[in-house]
Order: structure tokens, then C-alpha cells, then sequence
């Protein structure tokens, strides 16, 4: 059997003009992380594209479902391929589209969710489900901070920017989390460049940040594994985020007069082991695997919560995702620009 990690590239239903988020590689680059804690050599290990989670033909491979799987149209989760043993952990699914292949699956299979929205659909759907967060968390700390440092705005509010104390403001760099996919690439170009750009950039951010302000959940997650700080700044913040601010404040327009620009990364050692040792039971199918989730659970449920709201225009932006991507994805670059938290892909 391969112990399998998603790949990401283009995806065909979608219009020529295609970006992929280095966070989704970020989150595969975890997978890995545990695995290779878990001591499963890189000959078992195997890349599954997104796209073929339902049409996987190979051999048997348990697959970590980690990850934000909106229904996506060119990119279906259900029904998972007959070839795969699904492992779900960090995982976010709250399309309605979605609930008959969800219904379907065995109600005593661990279902470890990211966010507490998934993680209570889960459970009214009858599943045994727990709050994972995600996996990103378990990255290996920087073993110091970089004396030549950078402030790094990645696809940061402008409005935030204004906030920024003078000391910091002469470090910043611009970043986005956004990368163009050119139509000119096969499969295999797409995501080798893909991967290649997600582990410059985060490497980036390991070894040159003093601090990194970001809208970005899977920047704001790796980084504080690394050990950098930061500041999640955004005009809002949707269900996605409902697991994170057990370590980070969150910080919408409102509140940004009030960010601590002195913040510290918290030390998460002792947590990135109760995660490894959580999530390996649940690759392994380990009879401890329920016990040790329903712990992490309790750790994530017990925090102050920060305010979640999700717009109108979002929902029925994630609605055309999933049932006409082409029509979404000309609303996204032509309607709704001005709503996008993408600001620095022009200032690279």
C-alpha cells in the first residue's frame, strides 16, 4: 500500500487563465512532514492530483484528505476512488452539494475536520467527527530568527497597511500567495513549477521574516509552526478561520488600531505533538485514534472565539465554483477585484 499527499495544478473545467494558492501545496508539504515523522519512506509515498480523487485507477493508497474541498466542478471529492483509503484530517467541506457523498460514507470513519463549522455539519450529518485543525501546524521550527529581516505583506488589506509603525514600514516586501499557471504548460510542468514556487516562497518566509501580515489562512498557519509572527489582518473572516484563533487574534478593520505589531509567535511544540501523535493513529487506524481525537477536539473548542461572518457575494461566489467555475472565475477577476484579498499580485 502508498501513503498518498494531494498535488495540485490546473484544473480543466476552469477557463484558461487559471492562478494556483501556494497554500494548497503548503498543506501537501505537511502531509509529507508527518509522514516522514511517521518513518514511511519516500518509495511508499505517492502524489494523488486533486482532480482524480474520485477517478484514482493505481494501487491502493491511503490518502490524507487534507485541505479546503469546496465542490468544485473538474474537481469532485465524492465519490472518493475505490483505490483509495481516505484519511480525512484538516478537512473543510460545507457545500449542501456535497452531503450525499458525505451521508455516504461509514458513520464510525474518523472524519477530523479543520474548522468547527465542518466539524458540526459533520456531526449533524450523523459522523464521527473531530476538530483537527490543520496539519500545517506540525512544519518544523526555525531554529532562529533572521538578523537581515523583512516585514512581508502577503495579499495583506490596504487599509491595514497605514496601521504599520514606521520601523517596520521601511522592511516591508510584497508577496502573493497567488501564482499564474501558464497555459503554455503541460500537467507535469504545471505542477512541478507550482511546487517549486510554494517551497521558494515559504522558505522565503522562514528564513527572512520578522513578520509576515497576511489575510492568508495557510500563511498564517505554516508560519506560526516556523516560528515566525504574525498578523491575521482581513476585511472579514468566514468559517474557514474557526480553529486558528486558538492562537491568533483576528483582526478585521475595525480592530486595527488595536494589532500588537510587537507580536510574538507562540510556541506550539507542545501542541505539534499532540497533532503528529493524533494524526499518525489516524493514518494507522490505530484503536487510540478516537480517544486521542476526542482530546484534540477539547483543546481546539476551548479558546475565545473571533467574530466569523462570510458575505453574500462570497456564498454565491463559492456556489458558481462549484456548478459553472467559468462563470465564477470571470466574476472573480472582472466583478469582484475590488473584494479579493489578492492586493499584492500586481505589486511583485
Amino acid at each position: 500500500m502508498k501513503y498518498g499527499y494531494l498535488s495540485f495544478g490546473r484544473n480543466p473545467a476552469q477557463s484558461r487563465d487559471q492562478f494556483g494558492n501556494l497554500g494548497d501545496w503548503y498543506q501537501s508539504f505537511a502531509v509529507q512532514t508527518l509522514f516522514r515523522k511517521m518513518g514511511i519512506p519516500e518509495s511508499q509515498q505517492q502524489a494523488v492530483d486533486r482532480t482524480d480523487i474520485t477517478t484514482y485507477r493505481g494501487e491502493r493508497t491511503r490518502l490524507v484528505l487534507q485541505g479546503c474541498f469546496l465542490h468544485m466542478k473538474g474537481a469532485p471529492v465524492f465519490p472518493v476512488s475505490a483505490d483509495i483509503d481516505p484519511c480525512f484530517f484538516g478537512f473543510h467541506c460545507l457545500s449542501a452539494l456535497d452531503r450525499r457523498g458525505i451521508a455516504a460514507l461509514p458513520d464510525d470513519l474518523l472524519i477530523g475536520c479543520r474548522d468547527e463549522a465542518t466539524y458540526r455539519r459533520m456531526q449533524k450529518l450523523g459522523k464521527h467527527a473531530f476538530l483537527s485543525g490543520c496539519l500545517t501546524l506540525i512544519l518544523d521550527r526555525r531554529p532562529a530568527a533572521p538578523e537581515n529581516s523583512k516585514v512581508f505583506l502577503v495579499d495583506a488589506p490596504r487599509e491595514v497597511e497605514k496601521y504599520i509603525p514606521a520601523h517596520l514600514r521601511e522592511r516591508i516586501e510584497y508577496v502573493s500567495q497567488s501564482y499564474r499557471l501558464n497555459r503554455e504548460w503541460d500537467e507535469r510542468e504545471t505542477h512541478d513549477r507550482l511546487r517549486k514556487k510554494a517551497e521558494e516562497t515559504l522558505a522565503k518566509y522562514r528564513d527572512e521574516a520578522i513578520l509576515v501580515v497576511t489575510s492568508r489562512l495557510h500563511v498564517a498557519s505554516p508560519c506560526t509552526a516556523l516560528g515566525v509572527p504574525v498578523i491575521l489582518a482581513r476585511n472579514y473572516f468566514d468559517e474557514r478561520y474557526a480553529w486558528i484563533d486558538k492562537f491568533l487574534p483576528l483582526y478585521t478593520p475595525d480592530r486595527f488600531g488595536e494589532i500588537d505589531w510587537d507580536a510574538q509567535a507562540p510556541d506550539l511544540e507542545a501542541h505539534k505533538k499532540r497533532v503528529l501523535e493524533t494524526a499518525a493513529a489516524c493514518v494507522e487506524n490505530s484503536p487510540d485514534a478516537a480517544k486521542l481525537a476526542d482530546e484534540l477536539t477539547a483543546f481546539y473548542l476551548d479558546r475565545t472565539r473571533g467574530k466569523i461572518h462570510k458575505p453574500i457575494y462570497v456564498k454565491a461566489y463559492h456556489f458558481l465554483q462549484g456548478t459553472a467555475p467559468k462563470t465564477a472565475d470571470f466574476c472573480r477577476e472582472k466583478l469582484l477585484q475590488k473584494f479579493t484579498v489578492e492586493t499584492s499580485r500586481n505589486k511583485e
